[in-house]
């Protein structure tokens, strides 16, 4: 017993408060204890055994059981109706090997590489850093979550544990979906897996926690609902997706479609058909990507990658059946990537006046659109046509600059290349901004100011590489007179290999050679970026700052006059939420439809969309403070492509803040919490992996 170990064990899973201890022998010893030293006293007579406890918070009226400090035979262990909360969730991954013996060194690396994986797609999804431990056989994550001990919370935690059988269990290794019950016991860290004899091959070895996160913050339950979500679900029999009486014949729609396999897998919960390459992206190959048959008859998709993270299995049976479950005319099938599309040259202009069977229909799946990744802005509007120029407005820091920071990445992310222009933040600032967006709250570190945040160098470093040859910022040092941009700009678009243009914002250019009133400057200018969309076939973003105004800002409180409306194919309006728009809203909109949107930080308004003819379209979104990104929902966690530069990535992020020359210099430095046994331990400010 590694006594260590054991206190580890109490201090940082139980925290110091009630723990019941099993052992498993010949006979079945209970205990309950507060202390770790009368603990670990009374655990040295069974040395030899099996030793387990109860990660979740047990009610205090378990403590005046008979076993109290002590082991005793008893048939008075802990139930599930008396767990109070449920503080961890255990994620159990464990090598397949023939039972009642332990594993081999190689069985234990299959274990190892699963729940490696695992921990990857968790904390890309935005869980908070585990507490990861070696079981002796196999491996453990526990999650802190805190929740509250109810049926719904067991149905949730159930299911995440079977989407993560179906995603990662493989014939080798196998993520444990029974340990959902809320009195579930685990090995006790610090003593021995003795299963079967302890010989060379198969050795009984001692338990571990192999990673501790200085600060243990919970998970948050919206991003455990998530995972849940997808656990696929039977589609609904009708006649468009021929189910009949039967379930849909999975084997037959593979072998019609040539779809290939590259192997084929029972797991726990179901069949796994491990795919050549994803359906989506065939350079995602390896075994990125699959599809699931569930016992239930559900049927799942998925692929591992960030840019094709949003398929699934109806995605898929569209793909091959367009109709299998309803008739859609518009099916953008350029949504949110870049196709390469040659549009054929036109020898004249045809006659002037058209009759209706010479005008052409517009093929709308050969239309490029440039998602947001704000799921109901996408939603309403598909996203940024290119060809077309958006107008961006919204009181002083109301999130526009922001706003567009993240659009500029997610675009990088789609495999689009983006031009940015800034007249007001110099290159470096734009620089730090952007590494903060790209980076999450997961990789940002927090300094002794408050609300200030800096990327490691490590990270920043694979960040401007990402970016490299795909993000290009205008040199400030060539001034800001429009016509000069407006050349460069042509020149640098004529290479045919940018796709959207910010310019934030058209206030700091320098207008004067294109008129003497401010109003027909800013015309002519808007005119010109239009004209340019079109001609270079680019979305471009220009953000213009509205007239002071004490109502809620409208589209006429833009700057100059009515036609840079006009001219723009797109208006938005960035929203701050605070007292004023609070207040303001109420007003305009009235309280029953503006108090929606009092809960979010920022707003988006659609005041026009000339494509699909969208307007007075509100969009709510979150803001982060340590990533400076916006959020669909609290907790989300967009994963940029950077990060598959690098493979051992760390989420690990101190609770403490650095001084200024340490943020200056980016140096490394170790914990200063209380944590007791945090003495007695190495520490590493940045670990690749949990074990």
């Amino acid at each position: 017993m590694d006594e260590t170990q054991v206190r580890m064990a109490v201090d940082v899973i139980k925290n110091n408060g009630l723990v019941e201890v099993r052992i498993i022998g010949d006979k079945v010893y209970s205990g309950y204890f507060k202390s770790a030293d009368s603990l670990i006293e009374a655990l040295k007579p069974f040395s030899r055994d099996n030793i387990y406890f109860v990660f979740n918070d047990i009610a205090e009226g378990c403590y005046d059981r008979k076993q109290q400090e002590c082991f005793q035979l008893s048939k008075n262990t802990t139930s599930d109706a008396d767990i109070t909360n449920r503080r961890w969730l255990l994620i159990d991954i464990d090598p397949t090997r023939p039972t009642g013996v332990g594993a081999t060194d190689e069985e234990k690396a299959e274990a190892r590489d699963a729940g490696l994986k695992v921990y990857k797609f968790l904390r890309d999804i935005g869980f908070s850093s585990p507490v990861s431990a070696d079981s002796g056989n196999g491996f453990h994550l526990l999650y802190p979550i805190f929740l509250k001990n109810s049926d719904e919370n067991t149905k949730l935690i159930r299911e995440v544990l079977q989407v993560l059988d179906m995603f990662f269990s493989t014939p080798k290794a196998q993520i444990d979906t029974t340990v959902f019950n809320a009195s579930r016991i685990t090995k006790l860290y610090g003593t021995f897996a003795r299963k079967g004899k302890d010989s060379k091959d198969r050795p009984h070895r001692e338990s571990r926690i192999t990673k501790a996160p200085d600060e243990i913050k919970p998970t948050d339950i919206s991003l455990l609902k998530k995972v849940a979500a997808m656990l696929p679900v039977p589609d609904e029999r009708n006649r468009w997706n021929s189910y009949g009486a039967d379930r849909f014949d999975i084997d037959n729609f593979i072998s019609s479609h040539g779809i290939k396999v590259r192997e084929r897998t029972k797991y726990a919960g179901g069949e796994k058909y491990v795919l050549e390459h994803c359906l989506f992206d065939h350079t995602h190959t390896g075994k990125d990507a699959a599809i699931f048959r569930l016992d239930s008859g559900a049927i799942g998709y998925k692929c591992f990658h960030n840019s094709c993270s949003q398929y699934r299995w109806q995605d898929v049976r569209k793909m091959f059946e367009p109709r299998a479950y309803e008739y859609s005319p518009h099916r953008h099938s350029a949504y949110g990537t870049k196709p390469e599309v040659k549009k054929a040259q036109k020898e004249d202009k045809g006659e002037k006046f058209l009759e209706m069977s010479e005008i052409q229909d517009i093929d709308r799946s050969n239309l490029v659109y440039v998602r947001s990744h704000f799921d109901e802005l996408d939603r309403k509007i598909i996203g940024f046509m290119k060809g077309e120029l958006s107008i961006w407005t919204g009181s002083s820091s109301s999130g526009k600059s922001t706003v567009l920071g993240q659009l500029s990445l997610t675009a990088v992310n789609d495999g689009f290349n983006v031009l940015m222009y800034s007249g007001e933040l110099t290159p470096s600032r734009v620089k730090n901004w952007l590494r903060l967006q790209a980076a999450g709250r997961q990789f940002t570190m927090a300094t002794e100011n408050e609300n200030r945040f800096y990327v490691p160098k490590r990270h920043g470093v694979l960040i401007d590489k990402w970016l490299d040859g795909h993000f290009f910022l205008y040199n400030n040092d060539y001034g800001s007179e429009y016509t000069q941009l407006l050349a460069d700009l042509r020149e640098r678009l004529g290479k045919k290999d940018i796709d959207v243009v910010v310019l934030d914002n058209i206030m700091t250019l320098e207008l004067d050679e294109l008129g003497n009133e401010m109003n027909a400057q800013q015309t002519s200018a808007v005119k010109s970026l239009s004209a340019l969309a079109k001609e270079f076939d680019v979305h471009i973003h220009v953000v213009a700052h509205p007239k002071k105004s004490k109502a809620l800002l409208r589209p006429d409180d833009i700057s100059g006059t009515g036609n840079i409306r006009n001219l723009a194919d797109n208006v938005f309006i960035v929203h701050r939420v605070n007292n004023d728009y609070i207040r303001q809203s109420n007003e305009y909109f009235g309280e029953a439809v503006a108090s929606h949107y009092h809960k979010f930080h920022n707003v988006i308004e659609v005041a026009k969309n000339r494509d699909l003819g969208v307007q007075d379209y509100m969009v709510g979104l979150y803001f982060e403070i340590e990533s400076k990104r916006m959020l669909n929902e609290p907790f989300e966690n967009f994963v940029y492509n950077w990060q598959e530069l690098d493979s051992g990535l760390s989420v690990a992020t101190p609770k403490f803040n650095t001084s200024e020359e340490q943020f200056k210099n980016d140096l490394s430095f170790a914990p200063t919490g209380n944590t007791s046994f945090m003495n007695d331990l190495p520490f590493t400010p940045i670990e690749k992996l949990p074990f």
